[in-house]
């Protein structure tokens, strides 16, 4: 099968790969559209973190079961179910946990094996190019509920990749009244609509302390530091970004207004099944969604990285279709 294949830095390669052989329990998803995260593109960029080439990245997909009715979307965090934060209702914190593309085998080919109970049905008549949106959707959908954000409240979204747009669209379907921030002027007219009241190039046009929650989905010094200082006293900042690993907070900040700051991992179940019925209810505008086949993988990488203005999100069709 055809496969795309990380073999270190900006090395991509489109070549046929070995079946996918399922362990007991597991079957093979035949992968219809799979997306490009920004997860992804951190490898490309030189920060491979725990990924060792070469790798098929990916870990955003929905697809089919041969042999089987429907069509599902891969849950693609594995947790133990075992250790503290398993048995505390935090599989997205498991101390062993596993993610497609990143601790085996991921989604950017024709076909991934996955454990049978990593499927999550598709509701009917859910369009596959809305669908795979639920993996990113649902990290700003649990970002929202962890922070307790309600309708009525503020809050500040900084970077208006993927999981930044989805914030917004989650927080306006939600009658929560959204500014969005983000450097590049076609992602902020994006974020515009889909649902963001404000969008400013940089947090500094903004009023310091106006609202009640930041969610940062860029994650660097400058986006964590624009957060705390956005947020009333007492408010939540949540950093989804993973951009940068180590940096300064304003600690004296955060501490003389009473600022709680988060780091914020992935998911639950229920937000990823709340994040498809939520699809399937209100579908959001697909004009920064594109389509590409698999042979076009290396240019997307590229384009995502080096032309942030040309494109938003990218999602590849192993099976050829574009």
């Amino acid at each position: 099968m055809r496969g795309l294949v990380w073999h270190g830095g900006a090395r991509l390669e489109v070549e046929d790969i070995p079946e996918p052989t399922p362990a007991d329990g597991e079957v093979l998803l035949q992968v219809s559209l799979t997306g490009i995260c920004g997860s992804d593109l951190h490898p490309y960029r030189g920060y491979a973190g725990p990924r060792r080439p070469p790798l098929v990245l990916g870990h955003e997909a929905v697809g089919s079961v041969a042999e089987e009715p429907g069509r599902y979307a891969a849950f693609p965090l594995l947790a133990c179910g075992r250790c503290r934060p398993c048995l505390r209702c935090l599989p997205n914190l498991c101390e062993r946990r596993s993610l497609l593309g990143l601790d085996r085998q991921g989604t950017f080919a024709e076909r991934v094996a996955l454990p049978r109970g990593s499927l999550v049905r598709l509701p009917r008549g859910l369009e596959e190019r809305v669908a795979v949106l639920v993996e990113p959707l649902a990290t700003a959908l649990a970002a929202v509920r962890v922070e307790g954000v309600a309708a009525g409240d503020e809050v500040l979204v900084l970077g208006c990749g993927p999981i930044g747009l989805l914030a917004v669209y989650a927080c306006d379907r939600a009658g929560v009244r959204v500014a969005a921030v983000d450097p590049v002027a076609a992602r902020r007219a994006q974020a515009g609509r889909l649902g963001a009241a404000t969008t400013a190039a940089s947090a500094a046009e903004l009023p310091a302390g106006f609202a009640d929650v930041a969610i940062d989905a860029v994650g660097i010094e400058e986006t964590w530091t624009a957060a705390v200082a956005a947020v009333r006293p007492g408010g939540s900042v949540a950093v989804i970004g993973l951009a940068q690993a180590v940096g300064a907070m304003p600690v004296g900040d955060l501490v003389r207004r009473g600022v709680t700051v988060r780091g914020h991992y992935a998911y639950l179940r229920e937000d990823f099944e709340a994040a498809l019925a939520l699809l399937a209810a209100h579908q959001p505008p697909l004009d920064w969604v594109e389509v590409l086949g698999l042979e076009q993988g290396p240019e997307a990488f590229r384009r995502l990285v080096e032309e942030p203005e040309s494109a938003v999100k990218i999602l590849l069709a192993p099976g050829g279709r574009a």
